[in-house]
């Protein structure tokens, strides 16, 4: 092994190790009550929802996880009690999600791994470790306290695991984004090329039934898991109360960001969470076409997700 290859591990290892210690220091007892709305952006991957992300973010005055705060995911209160007043100007580009930049806002998966299991990636209330979703809550306080404004999360998974985030987090609102069937599906089919060179690899969110869509072909397996999502996520808003859900389209946040921000705004108003704005919005987004797939792929695409 090299010793650039040793100092690369050295220095991921010290961080896990900083990380553990800050997450113990975080979710200590004695946080205070949560006085800041939780919202969280859920939907289907390449639905739109970075789009969205980046959206809330530079139009409201909200407290979000940054690239920075993600560095150090085992106490992002910490980091945003040093840094919250460092704002981020929003460049709208992104690659599997992903936006560069300290300050660009983040999924952060490792800030999530604290409190929810890796797999299986879809977890119900009765699967959740009531022990983390108590360290769930504190963590989400102490950040609010810190940021004091509402905090906007996204990170996919989530959409699996809403029963026990609503439960820890009864305050908390959820945005829902949807896309075109057939545009998101061809853009999951795109992003399986980009990540490994294969159609047929699976990427992103596993929801429930993940054995049995792995045997079906590549365009049934996108189509399957944007479904067997929005299925989940519809399940969970029935049994936990529509009332804490507004739903939205990508496209109609691509023709009109402004009037689709002030429609979240609103919502967030009538359960009692006033979004200050910020900065303004482009006028519209154009519509991402996506990277072209393979004919044939995209011939058996059209035929499977055009049935019921």
């Amino acid at each position: 092994m090299s010793v650039t290859r040793i100092g690369s591990v050295a220095r991921a290892r010290a961080f896990r190790i900083a990380n553990r210690v800050l997450d113990r220091y975080e979710t200590r007892a004695g946080a205070p009550e949560l006085s800041h709305t939780p919202i969280l952006i859920l939907g289907a991957p390449r639905s739109g929802s970075t789009l969205l992300y980046q959206s809330m973010v530079e139009r409201f005055d909200v407290a979000y996880i940054s690239n920075r705060h993600c560095r150090w995911h085992g106490a992002p209160s910490l980091v945003e009690r040093r840094f919250g007043g460092a704002r981020h100007v929003a460049t709208y580009a992104s690659r599997h999600g992903a936006e560069a930049g300290a300050t660009a806002p983040s999924e952060c998966g490792g800030y999530w791994y604290r409190f929810f299991r890796r797999s299986p990636q879809y977890v119900s209330l009765a699967d959740a470790d009531p022990e983390k979703l108590i360290r769930l809550r504190r963590s989400v306080a102490r950040l609010g306290a810190a940021a004091g404004r509402p905090i906007v999360f996204k990170n996919l998974y989530c959409s699996l695991r809403i029963a026990p985030i609503a439960a820890a987090l009864p305050e908390a609102l959820f945005i829902v984004v949807e896309r075109d069937m057939l545009a998101n599906a061809r853009s999951l089919l795109a992003g399986r090329m980009r990540r490994s060179g294969d159609y047929a690899g699976w990427w992103s969110a596993e929801p429930p039934g993940i054995d049995r869509l792995r045997t079906l072909p590549p365009e049934q397996q996108v189509v399957e898991q944007i479904r067997a999502i929005t299925e989940t996520i519809e399940a969970d808003r029935t049994s936990i109360g529509a009332e804490r859900f507004f739903q939205i389209s990508y496209e109609g946040l691509c023709d009109d960001p402004r009037m689709t921000t002030d429609a979240i705004a609103a919502f967030c108003s009538r359960r009692g969470t006033h979004l200050t704005e910020r900065a303004e919005l482009p006028a519209r987004f154009d519509r991402s076409p996506g990277a072209p797939i393979d004919a044939d792929l995209e011939s058996a695409l059209e035929r499977y997700a055009g049935r019921g």
